[in-house]
């Protein structure tokens, strides 16, 4: 159990950088064009298009989602971690760990027939390819994204905000994707 809780952290640290800040500018500081230059720019999809087009180890996403749609090849895991704005739960495979599971509540709402609020997945040596986007997995390279969802506005973080509230992040380190989240709905709009 001791390896989850330390995924589980790592995951929350990704999280948390991903609420605090990221893709927003003070515009008391900031030029208008500097300010728009680091937003998320709409990706042109509404999150069910975004949604349908990422599957985990083979289970094609739609929304809402519970963790009882994707079926019985994985696992949940019996530890929710809590945080703030998300509780998190990670989810196996018969490989080992595959993401984790972000629900908008305390870790006791949290059940398998709850809808998903978001799914956050750090690549490692085990699970590189059981995300995949349109095609694309952390083993690619970004620009097989870019090819298919197009540039995004910075370097490194690749943002596709979906028309609706949606959004999707993949983060880019060194040429290689460490990892990727997807949120059917920000809390902010929540």
């Amino acid at each position: 159990m001791k390896p989850n809780k330390i995924i589980s952290a790592a995951l929350i640290l990704g999280i948390t950088f991903t609420f605090t800040g990221c893709g927003s500018s003070d515009s008391s500081s900031a030029s208008s064009s500097e300010a728009s230059s680091s937003e998320a720019k709409p990706a042109g999809f509404t999150t069910a298009e975004l949604a349908s087009k990422i599957s985990i180890d083979g289970h094609q996403l739609k929304t809402p989602m519970t963790f009882a749609d994707l079926g019985d090849d994985f696992t949940l895991d019996s530890y929710v971690q809590e945080g703030d704005p998300i509780s998190m739960i990670n989810i196996f495979n018969n490989d080992g760990i595959v993401c984790a599971l972000g629900y908008y509540c305390s870790p006791e709402e949290v059940n398998e027939n709850r809808n998903i609020d978001c799914i956050i997945y750090t690549a490692n040596d085990f699970n590189r390819g059981v995300i995949s986007i349109d095609g694309f997995t952390a083993n690619d390279n970004v620009e097989k994204l870019e090819e298919k969802l197009g540039k995004p506005e910075r370097d490194g973080i690749y943002f596709y905000e979906a028309t609706d509230g949606g959004k999707l992040e993949v983060i880019d380190v060194l040429g290689k994707v460490s990892s990727i989240n997807f949120f059917f709905e920000q809390p902010e709009k929540k």
